[in-house]
């Protein structure tokens, strides 16, 4: 269980309602992580959401080609891990400690059993979800436009 006001200090649930935080609290838990430890692995199942507390994670992906890019980079507050809220999908990417971390880990089968009992919990959670969705497919659209503008073979229209 991890206090309803250590909750607040993540930017995915902070302006939740104290009633609703409350509720997802006895389905928290939080863990300390070593440099180099892999928390979600590219291509495999995603059963857990990460709220990184402290520390600093990196979302890497390994492209066709076999490059490893960095997509993204987690500081305090920030979450991932999301589509765990989904059901059993493949990550997208992998997420690797780069500092010692202080995670709090949600399940997503457990959670996802809460939104069911209480639809008022899994509304206002997946509303943010959608919004971060929302953040982040704005800023890798950025990242990708700016990419293709670079590319020599890419003339201004």
């Amino acid at each position: 269980m991890v206090p309803s006001d250590q909750l607040k200090k993540i930017q995915f649930l902070d302006d939740l309602p104290d009633d609703i935080l409350e509720k997802i609290s006895p389905h928290a838990r939080q863990a300390v992580f070593e440099p180099d430890t892999i928390l979600i692995r590219q291509g495999e199942i995603q059963h857990l959401v990460y709220m990184l507390v402290s520390g600093k994670i990196c979302l890497n992906a390994r492209s066709d080609t076999g490059r490893v890019l960095t997509l993204d980079e987690m500081a305090p507050g920030q979450s991932f891990g999301l589509s765990a809220f989904f059901g059993k999908f493949p990550a997208t990417f992998t997420a690797v400690c780069t500092k010692p971390c202080d995670i709090v880990v949600l399940s997503g089968d457990l959670m996802v059993k809460l939104f069911e009992t209480d639809h008022r919990i899994g509304y206002a959670v997946m509303r943010r979800v959608a919004q971060l969705f929302k953040g982040r497919m704005n800023k890798h659209t950025g990242q990708f436009l700016y990419a293709l503008s670079m590319h020599p073979a890419i003339h201004p229209v």
